[in-house]
């Protein structure tokens, strides 16, 4: 529903990264030079993610390859020769995958960092070429031994990555907190789960991508599910001005002077803005729609938010225009405009740009306009 700001590009870019190799250091089982990154004396990495401390350059030899026991069942039970070598694997589960990846028995270090830090969303994998196939039967090998993120999620330092990713709200449904918190040095309470926008399941090959990792609600990651109906790809699209929340009268129009009214008097309905330049991408209506349904948006903004949007109304009307334009006459320091007042009146920051900094921003920002235009007409 709402935009969130890639953390890998923002001013925190480089700690993130930092984190974040290390992290795959601790996790995958290529060669380090195959993926982190290099100076002049080779790859390495910063202890703990820390930019702050002295970089370590790993020598080899690395972790050996060796099968868990249950790898080493889906191979039996699909009746399939033991690989053995990482690379035999990765042939074995997707000849594609192996063939995007190695060349003469090496890695593609370009490719591999491409996998670990492209953006997943339907065009930029259609583009890259990214959408391998695989055997189904041994495709849950590619999680236990190559792109392991159960091993990845349970470092440590996990909830730090999460933590720096600076996700607070929930982008699609903008509803609930998704904050980690750092409670004691070395520990995190998280109110969040990190969803895979391309599953893990399905598609492995992204369940280390840092741009597939979204920090999102339980209820949104649960219903969200793995299939291939894609949503919207929060790191690159929105509702924004195409879609917006607005009132319809049921039985009383009272809650559009700021007269008490019940909340199931009128209803919010999220609608496309006829006035909208159309999207560029011919598919974006369908994931919008797509993130209605699976996400039931609809249905929670229309039973849960309805006493919430009659609040806007009393507040609008009680504290108009006028007594906004008197704040900022007594309080020229604090308030620049009357968008900046009504902040303190919503308790919130809910300007387009900010939608992800406190929950039902978008709400609040499409309402707050059809009230100006209301009372405007």
């Amino acid at each position: 529903m709402i935009h969130i700001p890639p953390p890998w590009k923002g001013d925190r870019a480089d700690d993130i990264w930092a984190l974040y190799d290390f992290l795959l250091y601790k996790t995958l089982p290529f060669e380090p030079e195959d993926y982190l990154p290099r100076d002049g004396q080779g790859a390495y990495y910063y202890p703990d993610g820390d930019r702050t401390k002295q970089k370590v350059y790993p020598t080899r030899p690395f972790k050996a390859f060796e099968l868990t026991q249950k790898s080493k069942d889906i191979l039996s039970q699909a009746a399939v020769p033991t690989p053995n070598t990482l690379e035999e694997l990765i042939r074995v589960v997707s000849p594609q995958l192996h063939q995007y990846l190695y060349q003469n028995n090496a890695v593609k270090r370009e490719n591999l960092i491409e996998l670990l830090t492209t953006q997943t969303d339907v065009k930029t994998i259609q583009d890259k070429k990214l959408n391998f196939t695989a055997k189904p039967e041994l495709l849950k090998l590619l999680l236990i031994q190559v792109f392991k993120y159960d091993s990845f999620s349970s470092k440590k330092l996990f909830p730090k990555l999460v933590q720096m990713m600076g996700v607070e709200v929930c982008p699609y449904c903008n509803r609930s907190f998704t904050t980690t918190t750092r409670i004691r040095k070395g520990e995190y309470h998280r109110q969040n789960q990190v969803d895979h926008y391309r599953s893990k399941s399905k598609f492995p090959w992204f369940a280390l991508t840092l741009p597939n990792l979204i920090p999102a609600c339980g209820n949104c990651n649960l219903r969200k599910g793995d299939d291939e109906q894609y949503v919207l790809y929060p790191y690159q699209e929105e509702f924004g001005k195409q879609y917006h929340f607005h009132t319809t009268p049921i039985s009383w129009t009272g809650y559009l002077m700021g007269q008490a009214v019940r909340p199931d008097e009128f209803e919010v309905k999220i609608e496309r803005d006829p006035n909208a330049d159309p999207a560029s991408d011919p598919d974006y209506e369908r994931r919008v729609q797509m993130s209605i349904d699976k996400f039931g948006l609809d249905v929670l903004y229309r039973e849960s938010h309805n006493a919430y949007v009659c609040a806007m109304f009393e507040q609008r009307y009680v504290f108009n225009d006028a007594y906004l334009d008197s704040l900022i006459d007594s309080f020229p320091d604090l308030f620049k405009s009357r968008e900046e007042a009504r902040q303190l009146l919503y308790m919130k920051q809910y300007d387009a740009d900010a939608l992800g900094a406190a929950p039902l921003a978008k709400l609040t920002h499409d309402i707050d306009e059809e009230i100006s235009r209301l009372y405007a007409e």
